[in-house]
This record gives C-alpha cells, sequence and structure tokens, in this order.
C-alpha cells in the first residue's frame, strides 16, 4: 500500500469493486497511485477556478510524471450541474482526442463529483472515472457509490445514471482551506449516518462538535470519514441501485432538496438544506412515535447547534409540490425516511402531505 494511504475501505460490487483510500498528503502521491491505470492516453481534470487556482501543482505533478493529461473549468456552484454544461465539457473532450479508453478525473466537491461522473457515464458510452474529492461531503457521500446526475428545473438530480468509479482517493489535507460555512454544511451527511445507522457517530458529535469544526483533531476527522465511507459503502454494496436498503442515504434529502429546488439551487448549501430536512424529518418521527420525547430533544439540540443561514420563503405548496415529483416516489407512494430510535433509519409510505406541512411549520 502506498505509504500516503493511512486506511482503505472496499467498496464490493463484483467486477465494479473499487477502493476508497484515505490518507492525508495522498494528493502528493497522485502520480504513483494512479500509474496501474495510466497507459498513455488521454486524461481530463474536472475541476473549478478556485480548486485549481490553490491545487495546480497537484495536477501539474502528474505532467510532470508522464500523464498527458488537460483541464476542463466548470462553474463553481451548483449551476454546472446541469445539460448544458455537461455538453460544453463533452465538446472540449472531442476538441482534447478523448476517446473510449480516456479517464476523467472529478477535483472537487459534490458538483464537480455528480457532473464528472455523468460526463464519464455518457462520454462514448462511457469511459473510466476517479474521484479525488475535496470537501467533507464529497468525501464521505456523493463521491462514494456512483450516483451521478444533473439538475432540472422541475427538481434535483433528476437525470442521471448510477455509474461506478475505479477509485476514490480521500485526502483530508484538502478541508484545511475550506471555510467554516463549507465545513459545517459537509458536516451534514456525517450526522446523516449517526442518525440512521451507527449512533456513535451521534455521540461524538455530540461531544465533540467544536473539534470537528475546527478541523484540528486529526485522528478524530479521520475516524468520522473511515467510519462514514465504511457505512456508506456496506449500503452500496448491498443495494447499488437503491431498491431498498440504500434510500435510507435519503434522509434529510426528500425535504432538503425542494428547499435547494425552491430557491433555484442558489440559496442554502445542499448540506445546509439537508440539515433542515433533518429537522423536518426527526419533526415527523417523533410525530409518528419513533422517537421518544428525549431522543427528539437530543436529535434536535445537536442540528440547531449547525449554525445555518436563514431558510428564506419555502411556500409549504411548493414544497409539497416538488416532493411530488421526488426520484423516491414509486407508483404513487413517497418512500419518505425516518428513524426509530437514534441509529436506526427506516423507510416509511405513511409520510402525509400533512406531516409534512406540519414539520415545515414547527422548523421554519
Amino acid at each position: 500500500m502506498n505509504s500516503s494511504i493511512s486506511q482503505v475501505v472496499p467498496l464490493e460490487l463484483a467486477e465494479h469493486s473499487y477502493d476508497i483510500s484515505i490518507g492525508y498528503g495522498l494528493r502528493n502521491s497522485l502520480a504513483e497511485i494512479l500509474a496501474q491505470w495510466n497507459q498513455g492516453q488521454q486524461w481530463v481534470v474536472l475541476t473549478q477556478k478556485a480548486i485549481f487556482d490553490l491545487y495546480e501543482p497537484v495536477i501539474e505533478q502528474l505532467k510532470h510524471a508522464g500523464y498527458k493529461i488537460d483541464t476542463i473549468i466548470v462553474p463553481a456552484d451548483e449551476s454546472a450541474k446541469n445539460i448544458r454544461h455537461a455538453e460544453q465539457v463533452w465538446t472540449q473532450m472531442v476538441e482534447m482526442g478523448c476517446d473510449r479508453s480516456s479517464i476523467l478525473l472529478a477535483l472537487g466537491g459534490g458538483v464537480v463529483g455528480d457532473l464528472g461522473g455523468f460526463v464519464a457515464a455518457t462520454y462514448m458510452r462511457g469511459i473510466g472515472f476517479i474521484q479525488v474529492p475535496t470537501t467533507l461531503l464529497a468525501m464521505i457521500d456523493s463521491a462514494i457509490g456512483g450516483k451521478t446526475a444533473v439538475n432540472l428545473a422541475a427538481g434535483k438530480n433528476l437525470v442521471g445514471a448510477i455509474y461506478q468509479p475505479k477509485a476514490v482517493l480521500v485526502d483530508p489535507g484538502f478541508l484545511q482551506t475550506l471555510p467554516r460555512r463549507n465545513v459545517i454544511s459537509s458536516l451534514a451527511e456525517a450526522i446523516k449516518y449517526g442518525f440512521i445507522r451507527d449512533k456513535s457517530i451521534f455521540d461524538t458529535m455530540q461531544a465533540r462538535y467544536d473539534d470537528l469544526v475546527s478541523l484540528k483533531d486529526e485522528a478524530l476527522l479521520s475516524e468520522i470519514i473511515a467510519k462514514s465511507c465504511n457505512i456508506k459503502a456496506q449500503i452500496v454494496s448491498n443495494d447499488q441501485f437503491e431498491n431498498g436498503e440504500r434510500r435510507l442515504l435519503n434522509y434529510g434529502h426528500t425535504i432538503g432538496h425542494a428547499f435547494e429546488t425552491i430557491q433555484a439551487y442558489g440559496g442554502l448549501y445542499h448540506g445546509e438544506a439537508v440539515l433542515y430536512g433533518m429537522k423536518c424529518a426527526n419533526f415527523i418521527s417523533h410525530k409518528k412515535g419513533l422517537l421518544n420525547d428525549s431522543e427528539f430533544e437530543a436529535a434536535q439540540t445537536l442540528l440547531h447547534r449547525f449554525d445555518l443561514p436563514e431558510l428564506g420563503q419555502v411556500p409549504a405548496d411548493k414544497v409539497l409540490a416538488v416532493v411530488a415529483h421526488d426520484k423516491k416516489n414509486i407508483n404513487g407512494k413517497l418512500n419518505f425516511i425516518l428513524i426509530d430510535g437514534i441509529g436506526n433509519g427506516v423507510v416509511s409510505t405513511d409520510v402525509t402531505s400533512d406531516d409534512i406541512v406540519d414539520s415545515l411549520q414547527a422548523v421554519t
């Protein structure tokens, strides 16, 4: 194992299996780590300008090691995730001489990973891609599991494919340059795992929230990342195409995605919207008797510690209209994720419009 890799989390999917490698300083060994896939073909780094400006040396090391590599820059926000930008990337790849042997390296957060995966899944009917996430949210969630997508005006992630990367390379050192707001938003996906599967993550975040947000304790951060990656890998291995257990990963996302859609992806960060969505999901879980009073109070108290911007105007009728088009609707029934006690996510088909409206009134 490369000396910069401290932990490896396998994701078992038969011929589509791959490793999630975790290690501080991993980005400085990319040329060595990626060598097994480099056979002289064209590589493309998909990234954003701010990331490129910070980490151009990471790309230069690959060039110096003999990789044939070019860079494509996309917008720095959710607006990049649409068909128009995907087409622009496809066109640039044609101009660069990319063929079916080419590999796309997604260097960035969830937007870059989602768009890059979608582009890789569709360019010449599929080329290889590798995830190098630079945000905590991407490291523990969006870069893992092969979900790729772009947005429509009608809703988030409505067009996409399940397409697995060849590898996910996680360097927690990337996080040191992130603004506090981005870190807080990203922690939403970590606490999600604490709510739906592993109460020890919830307990750790209760006890050491400030240490996590400050990113100063490398061992603590690595522990949370590794636990989160293990949970995501296990769930995806069991249910790659979201026919059952994988739906649990949508905890907080059904209403959270509605908030993002209503704000045209230009207001709340994804994790912030999901944190609000978790508050709603917990309210409904409590209303239906799945969370007792003390658990509900503990859950909401922890979520209130996250410093979130004002939610703004989210009319209930608009939320319900977006939820009606949610991907988790099957045969007219919404598969809504609740928690039956902290650490135990469940899929419910009994959440009504009235439940959603009540939750909005309670948390907004």
